[in-house]
């Protein structure tokens, strides 16, 4: 079996650098240009120089907004040229694009910690936390060289608003039961006015949740409002499919986070390519409105390749081959890969970067408080004390050592525990390896009798079996499973670990099904923006059913899980108070640990990337979160040095 395995790692590693190897041929990362050309107030890269000398484009000083955002390098002021090369899925993985890229309104400091200016140079809230006005900057252009202004803002609105592509306005921008209002007193101001406080929409925008604005110039000749259905039709047909919204939703790059080939961007490169192409290509936005300390127009690097490997196991290999020049989306979490990554960073010559943030539920048991499948299992999968029974039965240091390499914290992992609204004595109930106290409170909760096998009968006098579910998409459920099963199992509870293809574990859940399962709690440093940690469909998809269909259907939730619904939908959102948010954070953590929703083992306090060890500006020190990152790394300012 040894030999097999063996044998197959060898022919995925020559067959993985022969595809890369190729890939490297078509993708050089390390050509840079460094003559930087100055052609008045700002300099520009090469390549936009030979196209001004030849009356391709504007001078740099044209194309860029009266007041570009200064950038200061992380590290210096960098040089032109190169190639970054990065893997991806496919279509399926286009967030990792978009999360690259990202061009909001305002955007977060790469700790998280601070909302910044970006394409707004300012923003306003009023005192009732109502109405949120954002400054454009003046002279911002798209990608095409066409104007960026409020019309686009106004544009994405009545996008957001057009049945047909959308049948209800996103929920995000409805409040208290009626959509916010959005106007445009000139071309630069836009004005967000909320029927209820909305004060942290500025770091829900930040956090990356959204881009509120689409190229009027460009995306209304696709849709109905401008032009005639007929027509529009007849266009649709001519692209193979057969109606206007499908034509829509193509040029805008809907499927693909509203990148497109040939849609007009704001982001520091454009795509080529398309994400199901064996190399997704972006070359550099010459209208792009950020530049450094120095004067020179950003980005550094001229072309960012995307290279398709639909397998993570490749993703690894090629990293190592040094085949790869930046990568964290995929293997950000392979921590037991850690030893190998290091081992071959010389070889890969890259560099291992820990981000803040991480997985601090990295593994935990989330038991269904709806199940209804058979009501004397569900008292138990409802009973705290027998929870937190099978919290004192597990080892989480062997856990540690065993499924991470020893990098995690042992904890629920309910917040991150650098959060300013982190509980210790929430995360540290009951997580003490302690048998003879779970033994005893197992006893309490009347499952003192056993069968023949030894295994504990139900308080009824039935036998038991905990059956847990887990998902393939998470390679420790099986693994770490085995583990949980034997720790319930050496205190008499018997103990099922079934992991099922992902489909079908979804499947499960919204069906109720799960009586337990293994799930994660990838908690950021912004939570409040995240909502992780919002009632879960996981551990209660009854409730969460009666919470989306405004109690309709489903089962009436619990107060407590009432009260996280408040805090996330009406009172975190009104305020920017951090103080004021973090107290909601650790009400939520209070909350959380008083119902026992969840059995946590270990977290991970951080995330993985890598970078090559020429790739410069990269920060040593950010934090990770969905979907901020790695864009508030700023990847506009990375560059090659020689």
């Amino acid at each position: 079996m040894k030999q097999i395995m063996a044998l197959t790692l060898c022919l995925l590693l020559v067959s993985t650098a022969a595809f890369a190897g190729g890939a490297q041929e078509a993708t050089e990362s390390t050509t840079t240009q460094t003559t930087t050309v100055s052609t008045g107030t700002h300099n520009e890269a090469p390549i936009l120089a030979e196209r001004v000398a030849s009356g391709d484009l504007p001078a740099v000083d044209e194309r860029l907004p009266e007041s570009p955002l200064v950038i200061e390098p992380f590290e210096q002021v960098g040089t032109y040229g190169g190639i970054v090369r990065n893997a991806h899925r496919g279509p399926s993985d286009s967030t990792g694009y978009y999360r690259m890229v990202r061009e909001p309104l305002v955007n977060y400091d790469p700790m998280l910690r601070q909302v910044n200016p970006n394409l707004a140079e300012s923003w306003t809230v009023s005192p009732d936390g109502k109405v949120i006005t954002f400054n454009l900057r003046r002279g911002l252009k798209w990608s095409d060289g066409e104007p960026f202004t409020t019309e686009d803002v106004l544009f994405w609105w009545e996008v957001m608003n057009t049945a047909e592509l959308y049948p209800a306005v996103p929920s995000a921008y409805v409040k208290g039961g009626e959509p916010v209002s959005i106007t445009a007193p000139d071309d630069y101001t836009i004005v967000f006015t909320w029927p209820v406080p909305q004060a942290a929409f500025i770091n829900w925008i930040a956090a990356g949740r959204d881009e509120n604005y689409m190229p009027k110039h460009y995306l209304s000749q696709f849709h109905i409002n401008y032009v005639d259905e007929a027509k529009l039709v007849e266009m649709a047909e001519a692209e193979g499919l057969n109606t206007w919204r499908e034509l829509f939703e193509l040029k805008a790059g809907t499927p693909n986070n509203f990148r497109a080939v040939g849609r007009p961007t704001m982001d520091a490169w454009f795509v080529t390519t398309g994400h199901d192409a064996p190399i997704l290509v972006s070359e550099r936005n010459p209208y792009y409105f950020k530049v450094d300390t120095a004067g020179n127009q950003l980005p550094y690097v001229d072309y960012l390749h995307r290279i398709l490997t639909e397998d993570v196991e490749v993703m690894k290999l090629q990293l190592m081959a040094g085949e790869l020049d930046y990568i964290t989306r995929n293997l950000w979490t392979t921590y037991s890969d850690l030893p190998l990554y290091t081992a071959n960073a010389d070889r890969g010559d890259y560099r291992i970067i820990r981000t803040a943030g991480g997985t601090p539920g990295a593994f935990n048991i989330m038991f269904n408080v709806t199940y209804d499948e058979d009501e004397a299992v569900a008292e138990l999968m409802r009973n705290i004390e027998f929870k937190q029974a099978l919290s004192l039965a597990i080892d989480r240091d062997e856990i540690n050592d065993v499924r991470f390499n020893g990098l995690g914290r042992n904890g629920h992992g309910h917040f991150h525990f650098e959060h300013d609204g982190y509980v210790e004595e929430v995360d540290q109930a009951f997580v003490d390896y302690d048998p003879a106290r779970a033994n005893a409170m197992l006893d309490s909760v009347g499952m003192s009798a056993r069968d023949a096998d030894g295994y504990r009968l139900r308080p009824d006098g039935e036998e038991f079996t905990l059956i847990i579910d887990g998902s393939t998409h998470h390679p420790h459920h099986a693994e770490g499973g085995e583990l949980i099963k034997s720790y319930f199992e050496a205190v008499g509870v018997r103990t099922v670990v079934s992991v099922i293809d992902r489909g079908l574990w979804e499947s499960k859940r919204e069906g109720n099904g799960h009586m337990a399962t293994f799930a994660d709690l990838a908690d950021p440093l912004i939570p409040l923006e995240q909502t992780g940690h919002i009632v879960s469909y996981v551990f209660a998809p009854l409730w969460d059913l009666w919470f989306n269909t405004n109690g309709e259907q489903g089962e009436e939730p619990s107060a407590d899980a009432k009260r996280i619904m408040e805090i996330y939908n009406v009172l975190a959102p009104a305020t920017g108070d951090d103080a004021q948010r973090a107290t909601y954070v650790s009400e939520i953590a209070e909350i959380w640990g008083r119902n026992f929703w969840t059995i946590g083992t270990v977290g991970v306090p951080f995330n993985l990337s890598f970078a090559k060890n020429d790739l410069r500006n990269v920060p040593l020190e950010g934090a990770h979160s969905h979907p901020a990152n790695p864009a508030v790394y700023r990847p506009y300012q990375w560059y090659w040095q020689q």
